[in-house]
């Protein structure tokens, strides 16, 4: 169906990660804020123990391991939910009710830019650049606000 995601990472490569998910049992949550590259594998270990997931955005970095992570969980008759918090920030919330209300015009162009202080790109030294892209992390805010924003507008293309 699509390529797997190996559970088996998790197990042999990391022993510390293999403990943690032997520790719950099917029906709790693992809840995974790891760098982007480790997100599938450890998701797909946690759902093949039978527990949900929560990943942080971006759940997968190819559309093949979200393909095979959704198919997991149907499979195994768990939730799997990315977490995306930017929709909890006043401003993004302030933001979405305008363009609801119309306040903003026609919401007809979206377009973002992620400027982030020098300083905060500190915090993720370790691993963006290397296993991913600090992209993958930051413009998947302005992905998902675009979509929050537009989900109840019934939008339409205007100009192909």
């Amino acid at each position: 169906m699509y390529a797997p995601v190996s559970a088996h990472a998790v197990t042999t490569d990391h022993p510390p990660r293999a403990q943690a998910l032997a520790s719950f049992s099917a029906g709790d949550i693992a809840i995974i804020f790891t760098p982007d590259d480790t997100h599938a594998a450890i998701a797909a270990a946690a759902i093949g123990r039978g527990m949900h997931v929560l990943v942080t955005k971006p759940p997968t970095q190819h559309l093949h391991e979200h393909r095979t992570l959704a198919a997991l969980a149907k499979k195994a008759r768990v939730l799997a939910a990315v977490e995306v918090h930017k929709r909890y920030d006043p401003i993004y919330i302030d933001a979405r009710d305008r363009i609801a209300a119309g306040a903003m015009g026609p919401f007809s162009f979206f377009s973002s830019y992620m400027s982030q202080p020098k300083v905060q790109l500190e915090t993720f030294r370790g691993w963006a650049g290397k296993a991913s892209d600090i992209s993958y992390y930051l413009n998947a805010h302005h992905i998902d606000f675009h979509a929050w924003c537009v989900a109840d507008l019934f939008p339409r293309p205007v100009h192909i």
